[in-house]
Order: structure tokens, then C-alpha cells, then sequence
């Protein structure tokens, strides 16, 4: 499930196991109370209709067997990527619950949902800081939304039948009805940030692209497991093996976020900047292009470490990485050298371009106010960047970098605040 996480107010923090969500903001509190009262409501309003038959009960028990079995098999890879997780965090249940959305009511897709995540709840997050039984009992009504989504999308397109079917007629109603479900989970994991902000940015609640594919191969996966269901439940022993390996791969993958990420900023670390560089720059000799460097340094940032506090020297930090990741390119490499030194590379970019954006970014932090709670008040930095460019002012990497530092050096002996380049050879 995507945006696994309730909306927090960093002023504060509950206990482990607080019950209700008190140490949030009120407005985290009457939304996170509103998504649970939401799937009560939906659960309560289709249960009068009658009591589950046998045949739905079984299919029920089934798969919440196979969800907390698959969850059981794959639990200590699941506590590790929990450990490198950040706000959006894919934890497969979506195999098993959106099946649930398709062939059962509304009030035992809601014990699916409930049994699986207070499973995980015990067995992979209660050693985790921040966890409770309202981050569970939140997600759970998500989900049980998302699968009322994807139900009613089943039942317009008439997906029981589609599930017997062959073609492209099968295939377009579980189109639907996984979009239903993506769509629904997604929005109501960003309609806090989007309604009155907080502390975290949108793209850490509805995650990367690589996050959302993750999330939509574990629908399909489900998708699967529900046509498995209808025709050969047998079969759905086979699922446990890929299951298992997207498992292992989406841990491998966290592993090399993690070595080569800078914590503070989310940019690349010295290490993944390097490496990026050094193949970028092997490119541009192999195609004959340009490549452009620009070493930056935050303006007397020890006072501001010492006046205002090593919180706001991070949130500085983060708000400098955000100004990088907002005005280059995609294919631009942005990586964080330690302290309060950054470093860009510009694949197939020529001087004038290079100094372009190096002048956009000095002006965008000079405008930056930084909000920190260790401040009183909004706060500024400059920065001084210098420039250096493939095949310019080096051949090599290190000539590069070299190059780009004396630049640096240069802005600062001049006043700070400003862009200075090396001359060209």
C-alpha cells in the first residue's frame, strides 16, 4: 500500500502504542478520523444488506491465510526495508487485498485489510519508532476506501464475469478496477499535504516513479491472484515464489538508495556523485560533448550553525538540495560533498549554458526564506558557485573538480554571493 503513513505534526511525538492519534496536529487528527469513520461507514452501510454466504466466507479466510502466510515468509526482509524506508513505503498487502476487493463484500474485504495490517503492525513494525495501532487502524481505511474503489469499478464493468472471460474483455475491467485502487490510495495519502501542507513534501508521501511501479506490479500481482481465485485456487501456491523475490529486489534496491544517498538532503552522496560523474563524463568523450561542473558552498554557514542551531543548519541543508533538484534537468546529477558543500554535473551542456544555470541557482537560494522550528524567525543564505567544463579546464574528472574548487575559491575571495568560472585553456 502507498503513503503508509498517518499525517504528523513534528512538533510532538506519541508513544509507540499510543491508541488515538493525540500527539498529531488537530487537523491530522480530524482527517485520519475521518478516513476510519469513512470505511466504517461504507462497511456498515453494505453489511445491512445481509450476512456474508459460506462460499465468501472461505474465499475470505483463504486468502487472509495466504496474505498472513506470504507476510510471514517474507517478514525479516520486510523489518529490513522498513529500516531504510522513508514516507512512502510498499508493503505487498495490495496482493492480497485487492483480490479481496473483487470477489468479496465490502465488510470482509474490511477483515482482510484489518487481519493484514494488524499483522504487520505486530510482527514487522512494533520495534520501529513512531508506530501505533492508528497508523494500522489509518491504513486499513484506506484501503478499505481504495477496495471499495476498485469494487465498484468491478461491478460497472462486470469484472465476475470478465474473470472468465479471454481477450482484451478481460483484461480492460482489471485496467479499471487497478486504477480505481491506485488512484483512490494515492489521493487520500496526499490530501493532507495538498489541503494544508506539513512538514513532509508531496513526493515523499506518494513516493518516486519507481515506488508507484513497484505498487501497480503488486496490483497486478493481485489481479492475478484473483483470477487464480475464481478458476485454479490451487495455483496460488505459485504466487509465494515471486512474491518472495520482489521481496529481495525492492530490498536490493533500498540498499543502493541508501549507499549512495546523503541523509540530510536526499541528493547523492560523494560516493554516487563520483560515480554518475565519472560515467557522464566518459560519455562526453566517447560523443564529443560538453559536460559542466559547478561546485557550490553555502556563505558563512558555521554562523549559521552557531546563532541559529545545528536544526536550522540542516533545514538549510535540505532547503539549498531542494533549489538544486528544482532548476536542473533531469539528466542532471546533483550530490552533496559533506558539510555545506554541494556539486552539480551538467552532461552535453557548453559554458554559457553552464554559467546560466549556475547564476539561476545563486539567485533562487538568495531568495530562499528557510522556515526552521529552531528559528524564530524565517531566515536566508548565499551561496558561491564555481564553474568549470569538459574539455575546457580538464580532461580528467579531478581536473574538473580542481578546476571548479579554484573557481569557488575565487567567489568567495570576492565577496560571496556570486558565480565565478575558470578561464578557459
Amino acid at each position: 500500500m502507498q503513503g503508509s503513513t498517518t499525517p504528523r505534526n513534528p512538533g510532538r511525538r506519541g508513544r509507540r502504542w499510543e491508541w488515538l492519534v493525540w500527539a498529531h496536529s488537530r487537523y491530522s487528527r480530524a482527517y485520519v478520523l475521518l478516513v476510519m469513520l469513512c470505511a466504517i461507514v461504507v462497511v456498515a452501510v453494505t453489511a445491512s444488506a445481509g450476512p456474508p454466504g459460506g462460499p465468501d466466507l472461505l474465499r475470505c479466510a483463504l486468502i487472509t491465510g495466504l496474505g498472513v502466510a506470504a507476510a510471514e515468509l517474507g517478514r525479516q526482509i520486510e523489518r529490513r526495508r522498513r529500516r531504510f524506508a522513508g514516507e512512502a513505503h510498499i508493503n505487498f498487502t495490495s496482493v492480497w487485498t485487492f483480490p479481496a476487493a473483487l470477489l468479496l463484500p465490502p465488510v470482509l474485504f474490511a477483515v482482510v485489510a484489518l487481519v493484514l495490517y494488524l499483522h504487520l503492525l505486530f510482527r514487522c513494525d512494533r520495534d520501529r519508532p513512531g508506530c501505533c495501532l492508528a497508523r494500522a487502524l489509518y491504513n486499513t481505511g484506506n484501503v478499505v476506501l481504495s477496495c471499495e474503489a476498485a469494487a465498484f469499478a468491478a461491478r460497472r464493468t462486470e469484472m465476475f464475469s470478465a474473470l472468465h472471460a479471454s481477450g482484451m474483455d478481460s483484461v480492460l475491467p482489471l485496467v479499471a478496477a487497478i486504477g480505481a485502487y491506485f488512484v483512490v490510495n494515492m489521493t487520500i495519502a496526499a490530501v493532507p499535504i495538498a489541503l494544508w501542507g506539513s512538514d513532509r513534501s508531496l513526493r515523499s508521501v506518494t513516493g518516486t516513479v519507481n515506488d508507484n511501479i513497484l505498487e501497480l506490479a503488486t496490483l497486478c500481482l493481485g489481479a492475478l491472484t484473483a483470477v487464480l481465485l475464481v478458476s485454479h485456487p490451487w495455483l496460488l501456491v505459485l504466487m509465494f515464489v515471486p512474491l518472495y523475490a520482489l521481496h529481495r529486489s525492492a530490498l536490493v534496491r533500498q540498499f543502493e538508495v541508501a549507499a549512495t544517498t546523503d541523509a540530510k538532503t536526499g541528493l547523492l552522496n560523494a560516493a554516487g556523485w563520483h560515480a554518475i560523474a565519472g560515467a557522464e563524463l566518459d560519455r562526453a568523450r566517447q560523443h564529443g560533448t560538453g559536460l559542466g561542473v559547478l561546485m557550490i558552498d553555502i556563505d558563512h554557514f558555521r554562523r549559521v550553525n552557531n546563532t541559529l542551531g545545528h536544526l536550522a543548519g540542516d533545514d538549510a541543508l535540505h532547503a539549498v538540495g531542494d533549489v538544486l533538484r528544482a532548476v536542473v534537468r533531469g539528466n542532471d546529477q546533483c550530490g552533496r560533498f559533506g558539510g555545506e558543500e554541494f556539486v552539480v554535473v551538467l552532461p552535453g551542456s557548453d559554458p554559457e549554458a553552464v554559467l546560466d544555470v549556475a547564476e539561476r541557482i545563486r539567485t533562487r537560494i538568495a531568495a530562499l526564506r528557510i522556515v526552521s522550528a529552531s528559528a524564530l524567525r524565517p531566515f536566508g543564505v548565499t551561496v558561491s558557485i564555481g564553474v568549470a567544463s569538459y574539455p575546457g579546464t580538464g580532461t580528467t574528472l579531478a581536473e574538473i573538480l580542481l578546476a571548479a574548487d579554484h573557481a569557488l575559491l575565487a567567489a568567495k575571495d570576492g565577496g560571496r554571493d556570486q558565480v565565478r568560472a575558470v578561464a578557459m585553456r
